[in-house]
């Protein structure tokens, strides 16, 4: 009896020590469970924090970048031209659009193609312009299909680029040879199909004069010509001096021609020039020569493409005192390309102006919204989204991670401050 009294004794006294300790513990585990989640939140609130502070201060710096410029080209241009009542037209311009093999690949449903979602996301900001023009860089022939080397591509990414708001584009660029002349002549056969205007090649079907190269669009009163060259052709040593004679490659011989047409026909000109180093925002000096020639023969506005990547944006006085805007490279409109900076172009958005009593149209106001090109992963359906890289940003630091993650929104902020630096450069 003793024994069994002794033993249930023992047993309350071991019960009562392990609850002491499950409380102990207990406790122990939840005070740090506390501490964590403390720690959490408050590391939450503070990236949180500053993740709205970088909010407000994207909308700052982004709304920033032209004020000086657009202000100097106002008082110069509007000053001298003396615009009273005036008709506008507003034009968005974009770089090179390409079209890799994964693209293809990525848009490809068994027989078809559809590469309408990678553009959704900025129709919006395309198609609000008058007109909207790009150096389109790629073919459409009947060859095998191809994104590397030469570029082939199906006539599914040509009615998605069209249907984004592009719709005037430039031949002028390196691969516009890339399967010969019958390749050109089918590419331009199915840009004219989808109602599409070209500029940039000899003999331009859409000119009353053989002679001119260019393309001139009336918008809103406002006649606008569009001249393109080329400096040059990736595939240059495998083609006829014929062949070559169906492209606009760049002489001040032909430019000059252009110009003199464009001047007695059109009340602003611009000029799209394919030029530079690839994967490169250092201005040659060949870009530089070339801006030279064309400033001193009054054209109004230049805008390059070829380098895949932004390049700076310069305002260049020319003699008579006239401003005219300089960018010498837009980046690519969309592309698969790995270079860094290769996945940030510019939609830069261009209003002209002309007085009913005036001749010259003039630059009235410009600016830009930065594109990203958004890879979701080789495992994705819809692998390549165009963004506004601002409004990107911006929904993460608001709370949506649903598109970007921290380490992909650190690496946006980065490359927008990079591209401040170099647009604003000069």
């Amino acid at each position: 009896m003793r024994n069994r009294r002794n033993t249930r004794r023992k047993n309350v006294i071991l019960e009562t020590i392990t609850n002491k300790n499950f409380i102990k513990i207990s406790s122990i585990l939840l005070v740090a469970i506390i501490i964590l989640f403390g720690s959490i939140k408050i590391r939450n609130y503070f990236d949180k924090k500053e993740l709205a502070e970088q909010a407000r201060e994207l909308d700052k710096q982004t709304g920033e970048i032209f004020t000086a410029m657009e202000t100097e080209i106002k008082e110069t241009n509007t000053k001298k031209d003396g615009i009273k009542k005036t008709s506008t037209a507003k034009i968005s311009a974009v770089g090179d659009i390409l079209c890799q093999m994964d693209m293809i690949q990525d848009a490809q449903n068994e027989d078809s193609y559809d590469f309408s979602y990678m553009f959704d996301n900025i129709t919006k900001y395309v198609k609000k312009s008058d007109i909207a023009i790009g150096t389109l860089e790629t073919n459409f022939t009947s060859n095998r299909y191809s994104g590397v080397g030469k570029y082939n591509t199906p006539t599914e990414f040509l009615t998605a680029v069209k249907n984004s708001g592009i719709s005037l584009v430039s031949l002028a660029h390196n691969h516009v040879l890339d399967y010969g002349e019958d390749g050109l002549n089918q590419t331009i056969s199915k840009i004219h199909e989808k109602g599409m205007s070209i500029t940039g090649i000899q003999n331009n079907e859409e000119n009353e004069n053989s002679e001119f190269t260019g393309n001139i669009k009336e918008v809103n009163g406002i006649k606008i010509a569009f001249l393109s060259y080329t400096y040059g052709l990736s595939n240059e040593n495998e083609i006829s001096e014929e062949e070559k004679s169906k492209v606009n490659i760049f002489s001040e011989e032909l430019a000059l021609k252009d110009i003199q047409y464009a001047k007695e026909n059109s009340n602003y000109i611009i000029v799209i020039m394919h030029w530079g180093d690839v994967n490169s925002s250092t201005i040659t000096d060949y870009q530089n020569n070339i801006t030279g020639f064309l400033v001193n023969n009054d054209v109004d506005m230049i805008l390059g493409s070829h380098p895949s990547v932004v390049e700076p944006m310069k305002i260049i006085q020319n003699a008579e005192g006239k401003n005219i805007l300089v960018a010498y490279s837009l980046g690519n409109y969309i592309s698969s390309l790995k270079y860094e900076n290769a996945d940030v172009e510019l939609i830069l958005n261009i209003q002209i102006a002309k007085s009913e009593d005036q001749e010259k149209a003039v630059l009235q106001k410009v600016d830009y919204t930065p594109i990203y090109v958004l890879d979701n992963g080789t495992k994705s359906e819809k692998r390549f989204e165009l963004t506004d890289m601002k409004q990107l940003a911006k929904d993460y630091a608001n709370g949506d991670t649903s598109k970007i993650s921290r380490k992909k929104y650190d690496e946006i902020i980065k490359k927008l401050d990079e591209l401040q630096k170099i647009v604003n450069e000069n």
